[in-house]
């Protein structure tokens, strides 16, 4: 334990690390000071008095709101003409067609289009059940919504997991390739506690990229939710009707979820999942640190690698049974997981082939993860250092 103390301690004392992280920080508040909406504002201080569920008690509290200013006059009337006669959009929707346009699109056939099918035949008893309980029937920021929505679950969040990753793993890197930054590898290694030493760092280096990914998030969210509020919106459901996709395929359509959120847990859902995705890239960065003693060019590797996952992908033909097979198995890699973020919990797009990928992928990508450390780690125990 004393070890992994003084592990942990030289790499929050690292000058570079704390660079880079309010350089992370500054991105994120210029992000944050561009996205301030005044409808939105208006709308969450609105929901307070009114409530988040549009039932007959929200329309009796809202027609008791009065105007105290021009701008204030144009907003609430905005709001009750958008809010007044909605109805349920899951009632009678049908998913079967998202399946059937993403199967005519990518030419699917066999197994690849059986498996399609199933997961909208799923995904409509989801819709059913959203349905009997008018779950859309929910304000979230009303016509607000849907750039709220995209800018924290999708350009703010997909900004926080970037810098994450790229955090945790130089803080892996740096733990690693210490010592052989400044040449003590020798040393280190030839004590007592020798080359066990390194699985200390591993733990050392995880905990130090989780904690950094954790405050970076705390800052960047405290300031945000302070700008944007969400006082009475955080209960709003995130399916609600005002709420919904940009699908370049299947059209525009409804923000469907496997489960029941709300905005909180919605968000503290995505956090979670970021934090493994967080895990995911520390191991990632842990195995190629082992195989690669420099540190510089482990960090360069990593970096390409998983810029190769991202554009691998779509040279993959789809001529092939193995290459679709293949195309759908990346999208559950760790980077795949990152570039999807914004559809996490939902059914996907249309290289997504089962139903809650990102966690389907998380806990795959840890266990390929966790067997690439534990060869890396034979590997370093046989090699020659000198």
């Amino acid at each position: 334990m004393r070890i992994y103390r003084h592990e942990f301690k030289k790499l929050i004392s690292s000058v570079t690390v704390w660079g880079f992280t309010a350089v992370c920080l500054l991105i994120n508040m210029v992000l944050i000071f561009n996205s301030d909406d005044d409808y939105a504002d208006f709308v969450s201080s609105v929901s307070v008095d009114t409530g988040y569920i549009l039932d007959k008690s929200f329309y009796d509290s809202l027609s008791q709101l009065t105007a105290s200013d021009e701008q204030y006059s144009y907003y609430l009337d905005y709001l009750k003409q958008e809010t007044y006669g909605v109805t349920d959009v899951f009632d009678g929707y049908d998913t079967k067609y998202i399946g059937e346009s993403y199967i005519n699109a990518a030419g699917l056939t066999g197994y690849f289009a059986k498996t399609i099918r199933d997961k909208y035949l799923a995904l409509q008893k989801v819709v059913d059940k959203k349905a009997e309980t008018d779950e859309s029937l929910s304000l979230y920021f009303a016509g607000a919504t849907y750039f709220c929505h995209q800018f924290l679950f999708n350009t703010l969040m997909g900004w926080l997991l970037t810098e994450g990753s790229l955090l945790a793993a130089l803080l892996v890197l740096l733990s690693i390739g210490y010592e052989n930054i400044y040449q003590t590898d020798n040393i280190v290694f030839s004590t007592k506690k020798g080359r066990s030493l390194i699985k200390t760092k591993l733990a050392a280096s995880v905990s130090a990229g989780l904690v950094a990914y954790v405050i970076l998030g705390l800052f960047t969210f405290l300031v945000y939710f302070n700008i944007i509020k969400y006082n009475g919106i955080w209960k709003s459901n995130i399916s609600s009707l005002f709420n919904y996709r940009k699908d370049l395929i299947a059209g525009n359509r409804p923000f469907v979820t496997w489960l029941s959120f709300s905005v909180l847990t919605y968000f503290l859902a995505m956090f979670a999942i970021g934090a493994g995705l967080i895990l995911c890239f520390c191991l990632m960065a842990y195995g190629i640190g082992l195989l690669l003693r420099n540190s510089y060019m482990a960090f360069l590797v990593f970096v390409l690698a998983n810029a190769i996952g991202v554009a691998f992908p779509a040279q993959i033909p789809q001529t092939s049974q193995l290459g679709v097979a293949v195309k759908y198995i990346l999208v559950l890699s760790p980077v795949g997981l990152w570039l999807k973020h914004g559809l996490w919990f939902t059914d996907g797009d249309i290289d997504i082939l089962w139903p809650c990928f990102e966690t389907v992928g998380l806990c795959g990508s840890l266990v390929f993860l966790s067997v690439f450390c534990l060869l890396a780690l034979i590997h370093f125990r046989k090699k020659d250092l000198t």
